[in-house]
């Protein structure tokens, strides 16, 4: 008897296993493509605030964004966020080092420099977003940055 319950174990648990990576399979079908929109919106973001178009910039988030920046109070939604961007008479790049998609839903580990116009190194740091699939597509919806410079 002791043996049955054993072996009843054993098969519940290579089961629980089988139909776990099933799921974790299909869940990450279609990831590539996101991943390939998410870093289009990125190139957008990017292209915006490069030219100081603070108003496309904006439109990369979600209605009801929130913009955690260093050192800041928390910028809750579009609006906000645009009224705190100005032309910084910055550069922007980000670089995306990993991005899980949940659904309707993804997140993004990544690093970014900010540098003048003219070249000048600002700051480099890491960042996290979340993102959210809209009617719009996808968009920026928590975006959390950190400096990796003393002092910023």
């Amino acid at each position: 008897m002791r043996l049955l319950n054993v072996r009843s174990c054993v098969i519940a648990l290579i089961s629980w296993v089988a139909v776990g990576s099933m799921v974790h399979a299909d869940h990450h079908l279609g990831d590539e493509d996101v991943a390939t929109a998410i870093k289009a919106v990125n190139q957008k973001l990017m292209d915006c605030l490069n030219s100081g178009d603070t108003e496309c910039a904006a439109m990369q988030y979600t209605s009801n964004a929130v913009y955690l920046a260093p050192n800041a109070e928390p910028l809750k939604g579009r609006e906000a966020i645009k009224a705190n961007m100005g032309d910084a008479g910055t550069t922007l790049q980000l670089i995306a080092d990993e991005i899980e998609v949940y659904g309707d839903t993804a997140s993004e580990l990544g690093t970014y420099v900010i540098e003048t116009r003219d070249g000048k190194h600002l700051d480099h740091g890491s960042y996290i977003v979340i993102w959210k699939n809209t009617d719009d597509g996808w968009k920026l919806h928590w975006d959390i940055f950190n400096t990796n410079m003393a002092g910023n």
